[in-house]
């Protein structure tokens, strides 16, 4: 034989093999169905029943003439049936046709030839009559499975007969000795799992396929498929099993079973996860950076963050936050050219290149961009979108990580500024690296030869003027006896790490400094000190300073903790970590109050002390809108039994309305500079 089409259509397929009695039970099965087999010969154009048909019928079966059929009669479209034969009489493989009857019944005729003579004219052809109406929906299933799949069998669940309809060739060399009978669903498919499954899908494909589950499957949905890998050629290959329940939802009897190959939407998906973003639906940065590096135009590559964007997920919610991003990178591709690049870093970061060697383009081009983030601000409702960003020259061949780390270096240098939002890197931006390097390589030296001060500013009640309390803050001073200011080393070690060192610096050193005082009769005030947002981060903080304070002394109730506004919002866990803090008897400061989008959040947190007003806020005493906010805001926290503390305070004026409102505590100029230790000790002892 020269072709193998079709279920039950050569020597070596199951009705090949088995016997007699069990070609007829089958052909009987079928029959039942309503698919009846015949086999037509076209040298002597005779057509041959089944042998069931023929048992039925009690004949030959043989029709030597098919206008003389009976079932000739009975359709309408005589003339195609005719042209249906002589198609296969002219050499036509595979043909199937539907017709009518003259009682409005509906069947399909099918009909594959199986062998050839030497010339290659058709010798036998196995046809299957259908009726149609009863069993269209498994027709469907089969025709449907046949055209996309690779191999498709139908099952009799309850006997767990398997018959193919179609097998891929490489499995039917595979199972040849099984399909020499009518195998099991269970043996069949255990052999299958065993000799192409790999390894560790093995277990877990026999469960998914097992009948038990497929039967619970099915009691939710018709249908059911399941993904999973084979070895194939010494590689990999990925697969699919579909299966479909043909009497629909419910109980089990019959299905059809098909496998696929879906190494190639396997390799496109995998491509698509590789390069496409998944917030954005664009493109990542993977896909950024492989693009760029064919680039042969210089160009501007610019790092793009967006001021406090977290306060959008806060205050807007994880969904609104998500659809922002959406429109920021709309509104991005809709101000680039067809010659520029974007891609989604990940979080608010975007990648964006300008192929142009012009500075004023790449302004224009933020500008643009800029302009378009106004109209999202208004149209989701949201607190504005304020983007910074950082730009860079490249070239072909520099690397694009390269190009871009210095656009990140310049853009963190605008972070901070409230004046400018955009920056080109630049040589002096390389030497400030390098200063930052060489006051990294410093700081363990700074520690343990003592560098690093701790001053004090005071902290007054308004009403008698008394000293009531302060704030340690930390001052390096360099090897050439000159003071390094905070805001040179604080940003730097909250990024590399060495911060949480250097609060525990602090901390030990105020306690320290407590106890000395304690041990001198000298008066002991709470001495506030701040913790970075990374130290926050830390597990058992709490306990930890706890235990420092326990080693020199002093009362935790002494040693306040002040956090910032903006590390609290940006802790998910702030309440359990402000529940630890108070447990180990310290009381918390909320610093920098006012200064963010989210002060009635903190507010609400109910997990301060005492609130730390920023000098930001403070400023707007003289102007009425803005001394009413102050007015509301101190009596909203007395209401909810939280202090409060001014920062930068610097005339009697803003003292004044202080005092009317009921400040607690002022700290600022007016009253005191930062103090060193010698002249912080000069103080407490006048008082």
């Amino acid at each position: 034989m020269k072709n193998d089409r079709g279920m039950f259509m050569e020597e070596t397929s199951i009705v090949g093999a088995i016997n007699k009695d069990t070609v007829v039970n089958v052909e009987k099965a079928l029959a039942q169905l309503n698919k009846h087999i015949f086999t037509y010969y076209p040298s002597s154009k005779k057509v041959v029943l089944s042998r069931y048909e023929m048992e039925r019928m009690g004949g030959t079966g043989e029709i030597t003439d098919i206008k003389e059929s009976e079932f000739y009669n009975m359709i309408i479209e005589k003339n195609n049936l005719l042209k249906m034969f002589e198609a296969v009489d002219l050499g036509t493989e595979c043909i199937s046709k539907e017709f009518s009857t003259l009682q409005n019944q509906m069947f399909r005729i099918s009909m594959c030839t199986i062998s050839y003579d030497d010339n290659h004219k058709p010798l036998c052809t196995v046809g299957l009559f259908e009726y149609i109406e009863d069993d269209s929906k498994l027709n469907n299933v089969v025709s449907a499975l046949i055209y996309n799949f690779n191999s498709v069998y139908y099952v009799d669940v309850d006997s767990e007969q398997v018959y193919p309809y179609k097998i891929n060739p490489a499995v039917k060399s595979m199972l040849n000795s099984s399909l020499k009978n009518i195998p099991l669903y269970s043996d069949i498919m255990k052999e299958y799992i065993d000799k192409r499954v790999v390894g560790d899908e093995k277990e877990n494909m026999r469960i998914e396929t097992s009948l038990d589950n497929l039967r619970e499957q099915f009691k939710i949905k018709n249908s059911y498929q399941y993904d999973y890998s084979i070895v194939r050629d010494g590689g990999i290959a990925y697969c699919r099993a579909k299966f479909v329940n043909i009497d629909g939802i419910g109980e089990l009897h019959h299905m059809v079973a098909g496998f696929e190959d879906i190494s190639a939407e396997k390799q496109r998906e995998l491509e698509r996860i590789a390069y496409i973003d998944h917030i954005t639906g664009g493109g990542n940065y993977a896909h950024f950076k492989k693009t760029l590096r064919d680039y042969r135009e210089p160009g501007y590559l610019i790092s793009m963050d967006i001021h406090d964007f977290k306060i959008i997920n806060s205050i807007c919610g994880i969904i609104k936050g998500d659809e922002t991003l959406k429109n920021i990178w709309r509104c991005i591709e809709k101000s680039l050219t067809s010659k520029d690049l974007a891609g989604h870093i990940n979080a608010d970061r975007f990648a964006i290149y300008c192929r142009c060697d012009d500075k004023d383009e790449v302004i224009e081009c933020i500008h643009k961009i800029g302009e378009g983030l106004k109209d999202i601000t208004e149209a989701l409702k949201i607190p504005n979108i304020i983007p910074y960003y950082g730009i860079s020259h490249w070239k072909h061949g520099k690397k694009v990580e390269e190009a871009y780390s210095e656009a990140n270096f310049a853009k963190n240098q605008v972070k901070e500024r409230k004046d400018i939002s955009y920056q080109f890197y630049s040589h002096e931006d390389t030497l400030k690296i390098l200063e930052n390097r060489a006051m990294e390589d410093e700081f363990a030296g700074a520690i343990s030869n003592g560098q690093f001060e701790i001053w004090y500013q005071p902290k007054y009640n308004p009403v008698d003027n008394k000293l009531v309390g302060a704030e340690a803050l930390v001052r390096w001073r360099g090897g050439d006896g000159k003071l390094i200011s905070p805001a040179r080393f604080i940003p730097l070690f909250e990024k590399d790490g060495l911060i949480k060192t250097l609060d525990e610096y602090v901390f030990k050193s105020v306690c320290r400094q407590q106890a000395e005082w304690k041990s001198k009769g000298r008066q002991i005030i709470p001495v506030s000190i701040n913790l970075s947002r990374a130290t926050l981060y830390f597990e058992s903080v709490a306990e930890l300073y706890k235990c420092i304070a326990n080693e020199t002394g002093i009362d935790t109730k002494y040693v306040p903790i002040e956090i910032t506004e903006s590390a609290a919002i940006d802790n998910a866990n702030i309440k359990v970590l402000a529940d630890q803090f108070h447990n180990n008897g310290f009381s918390l400061l909320v610093d920098d109050f006012g200064s963010g989008y989210s002060s009635l959040s903190t507010i609400n947190m109910k997990c301060f002390d005492t609130l730390k007003i920023d000098k930001s806020l403070i400023d707007y005493i003289g102007d009425f809108s803005g001394e009413r906010l102050l007015d509301h805001t101190i009596t909203l926290a007395k209401e909810l039994g939280i202090s409060v503390t001014a920062e930068g305070v610097e005339t009697k004026k803003q003292v004044d309305f202080l005092t009317r409102l009921n400040c607690d505590n002022i700290q600022g100029f007016y009253y005191s500079k930062p103090l060193c230790v010698g002249d912080f000790n000069q103080l407490l002892g006048s008082c």
